[in-house]
């Protein structure tokens, strides 16, 4: 049985933890909790007592059930201090009562959903009021982001090809200057409510997040370089304003850029 098939209900969160590339343990045996782990520029070849072998790719969520055995080996991508696995581990009311099957889950918002992972293992590490709360409330946002992407949205041929022109523009401008969604809905010859709509049913977010959360990747990209003060950074990604820079990029990932520079010293 899949764990998404029933109510989801968690009793108690045991963990939320980020495990570099080449740390933690490969073998797990009879695994005391349920979990949830997405990887980051890594992939990551469970190999099950059963003789079932999955594969999670880099961008790509795998539910671990509890007392399952398995071995985990992850493969390198890019070879740098953001890549490995961010992980939640829980507990489940009447655990008892159902045994559930391991399952890969591939994710059109990857990066809200790295950003409610990053926000959880913040929270656990840091311990402030209030932080048991905060990872409830991501891991609820996390099973709502799957349910909606699993169950109600399926990204098609058609509407990626509508959403083209956009896409393309985006690529080509988002560290430039400030992209209306009146100026893309236009390029795709589409109402704004519309390219709103498809924007959600193909990444799971509206077209200005989307054109953030590129910038957000870009400014990580350049804080990571150690090249750039945190100011040109902002510049650079697109933010005219360090104040909202630091802003948004916070929201994004939990830290903020100074923050995020001291945890990968």
């Amino acid at each position: 049985m899949e764990i998404f098939d029933q109510e989801f209900i968690v009793s108690k969160i045991v963990i939320a933890v980020f495990v570099p590339y080449g740390h933690g343990r490969p073998v797990h045996k009879d695994r005391p909790t349920h979990g949830f782990a997405f990887n980051v520029d890594c992939d990551t070849i469970y190999s099950f007592d059963t003789g079932e072998r999955l594969t999670c790719h880099s961008g790509e969520l795998i539910y671990l059930p509890k007392g399952s055995n398995y071995t985990a080996q992850s493969t390198s991508l890019k070879k740098h201090p953001d890549e490995g696995v961010y992980a939640i581990n829980f507990l489940l009311m009447n655990d008892t009562a159902t045994k559930y099957f391991p399952k890969i889950i591939k994710i059109k918002g990857k990066e809200e959903m790295l950003s409610s992972f990053v926000k959880s293992k913040n929270a656990w590490r840091r311990k402030q009021v209030g932080f048991y709360e905060q990872c409830f409330s991501e891991l609820y946002r996390i099973v709502r982001m799957i349910k909606k992407e699993t169950f109600h949205y399926s990204t098609t041929n058609e509407t990626l090809n509508i959403l083209t022109p956009a896409l393309k523009y985006i690529q080509d401008n988002y560290t430039q200057e400030n992209i209306s969604t009146v100026l893309l809905a236009e390029l795709c010859n589409i109402s704004e409510p519309y390219l709103r709509k498809l924007f959600h049913q193909a990444f799971s977010t509206s077209p200005i997040l989307y054109i953030r959360n590129m910038r957000i990747k870009y400014a990580k990209e350049l804080l990571r370089a150690k090249e750039y003060s945190i100011a040109d950074v902002a510049s650079l990604s697109g933010f005219n304003d360090i104040s909202y820079f630091s802003r948004e990029f916070k929201k994004a990932t939990g830290v903020s850029p100074k923050e995020y520079l001291t945890l990968r010293k």
